[in-house]
């Protein structure tokens, strides 16, 4: 993701400063009802929506509501800069939803964990992802698996019935397609899994052999990848975006293998289950 980090920053999806939704100091009853009816991971205090000197912070336990625990102050741990890449940006949120940004040592903003359901990030992801699916293709084609035919892709007859009739197809109307270019994300994952000269390369690099199963928890981004492709919101709770972060690290983990990979000799070795 820090390959892809410079595409989008934190001005493109944050809450600008005239849009923040505050209330004035003192006011905790209008900030409960803010929190009770938006669920707003913090409520900025300000006089004048230019300063922002103190915030209500919120809390949402699990199967709980969530609420506000307590107000301080902001501090300088509380400000990022809105120029900060969008990549760069994810990461610091392992430990909290929110942060102000600044533009030239003033508040310019506010981002919390939910501007990474926006259409900026999701490109990013989608271009990760893709970059996985191409390397992907490109590996077993370069190592001899899915040029022509099916030879060498070790799928189910039913899959590559399947695509066989479609490889067929698109090289009558379009030409030069190479077999593998027709499988579907799944199963380009699937017939890396199971192309020995990649998983011993792997094995190598990561210093331990992974079992299918590990291999499938680490490197399987196939519901993933759907819920990006068709606009659904990754991180509907905080919850959410912890648990995920791991995936978004692995894809471009696999990415930095996949390239390593790419840059040997071709094997020509046909894969083994």
């Amino acid at each position: 993701m820090r390959k892809l980090g410079e595409t989008f920053v934190v001005s493109d999806v944050m809450v600008h400063r005239g849009q923040i939704e505050y209330v004035a100091p003192g006011d905790g009853n209008a900030a409960n009802q803010i929190v009770a009816e938006k669920r707003y991971s913090v409520v900025p205090i300000s006089a004048d929506g230019q300063n922002f000197e103190a915030v209500f912070c919120t809390e949402h336990p699990v199967n709980g509501a969530r609420t506000i625990t307590i107000m301080r102050e902001t501090s300088v741990s509380d400000h990022i800069p809105d120029s900060t890449p969008l990549a760069e940006a994810f990461y610091l949120f392992d430990t909290r939803e929110w942060y102000l940004t600044l533009r030239g040592n003033r508040v310019s903003g506010l981002i919390t964990y939910w501007a990474f359901n926006s259409r900026e990030f999701r490109v990013q992801l989608y271009a990760g992802l893709s970059r996985v699916e191409e390397l992907s293709r490109n590996l077993l084609a370069r190592d001899g698996c899915g040029i022509s035919s099916d030879k060498g892709l070790n799928l189910s007859p039913e899959v590559l019935q399947k695509v066989r009739k479609r490889f067929e197809s698109v090289r009558q109307k379009m030409g030069g397609n190479r077999f593998v270019d027709e499988l579907d994300f799944h199963h380009v994952n699937e017939a890396l899994r199971k192309h020995s000269p990649w998983r011993d390369f792997l094995h190598e690099r990561l210093g331990r052999a992974l079992s299918n199963g590990e291999y499938e928890t680490l490197y399987n981004f196939t519901d993933f990848r759907d819920a990006v492709m068709h606009g659904r919101v990754l991180f509907p709770i905080y919850l959410d975006f912890k648990q995920r972060r791991s995936t978004i690290s692995q894809i471009g983990e696999l990415i930095d293998h996949l390239d390593a990979y790419s840059a040997l000799p071709a094997s020509g070795l046909p894969p083994t289950a």
